[in-house]
């Protein structure tokens, strides 16, 4: 057999094996999403669990946007606890190589496994660096939390912070709904940055909750040079209160200088 055939023959089982993995990742991401109960998952927190039921195709398309068209390859990311944060951890140990991720969240821990699961010899999905704080797990949130938490986030100098929110309102603040969580979500918020991104679908565009964690929207570019809210488009049987608070807050968003994108959510077959 010739060097080219050799070479030709080479490429297409690394191709080959590459979809093999891909297929793998899908399948087993597409089973965590659809089926929280699984049993893989049976000891995760009723709390959690819920929060993946909500607005799944959201979190996943915008995780998908902040891995791809936010992040980059060599950058430190610190990374927040909750859901979404967690989906776009997979995404980010999955399409990025080089990252050095710290986080509080267990739920991203389990997203690095997941993601390097399949993978063999220099992959790049086993380049990435993941830093858990340490602390007390709370089982509830799947995220750890005290002193030793804070102390590692403060040791940390991210060129990006991820946050995830439960709701925001433009004039009033950014919310999370445990007493737990603020501290450590405060901390993150505080912490000098060159980007810092909150990822929110659109149900939380317009909501208040419990704990405001951040003062004001305008307050994300404190200490930060660029901020950005990833957001998901409302769907088209939205009610039009629900939408017009959306476009409302949305616009208040842009015309305090700050980047919002807006994901598409594609329709999923039996919405066809």
């Amino acid at each position: 057999m010739s060097e080219k055939k050799i070479k030709q023959k080479s490429e297409q089982n690394s191709c080959k094996e590459n979809v093999t993995e891909d297929k793998i990742h899908t399948e087993t991401y597409e089973k965590l999403r659809s089926s929280p109960e699984s049993k893989e998952n049976l000891k995760r927190g009723d709390y959690i669990l819920e929060k993946y039921r909500q607005q799944p195709s959201e979190k996943y398309e915008i995780a998908k946007h902040i891995a791809s068209e936010i992040v980059n390859d060599f950058d430190a990311v610190l990374l927040d606890a909750g859901s979404t944060a967690e989906v776009i951890a997979e995404e980010l140990f999955i399409q990025r190589k080089y990252l050095t991720v710290m986080t509080n969240n267990m739920g991203a821990y389990a997203a690095y496994t997941r993601a390097i699961a399949p993978q063999k010899g220099d992959s790049p999905r086993l380049l990435n660096e993941l830093l858990v704080t340490g602390g007390r797990y709370d089982s509830t949130y799947e995220a750890l939390f005290g002193d030793a938490t804070i102390e590692a986030i403060k040791t940390f100098s991210p060129n990006i912070t991820i946050l995830g929110v439960s709701g925001f309102i433009f004039n009033e603040g950014i919310f999370c709904h445990g007493s737990e969580e603020v501290r450590v979500k405060k901390l993150i918020w505080s912490i000098p940055t060159d980007k810092r991104v909150i990822a929110a679908d659109w149900t939380k565009i317009g909501k208040r909750d419990a704990f405001a964690f951040g003062p004001s929207i305008e307050q994300l570019l404190i200490n930060a040079r660029e901020a950005v809210v990833v957001t998901s488009k409302p769907p088209a049987e939205t009610d039009n209160k629900l939408r017009q608070l959306f476009d409302e807050q949305i616009s208040q968003i842009r015309d305090a200088g700050i980047d919002v994108k807006e994901i598409q959510i594609p329709k999923s077959e039996n919405q066809m």
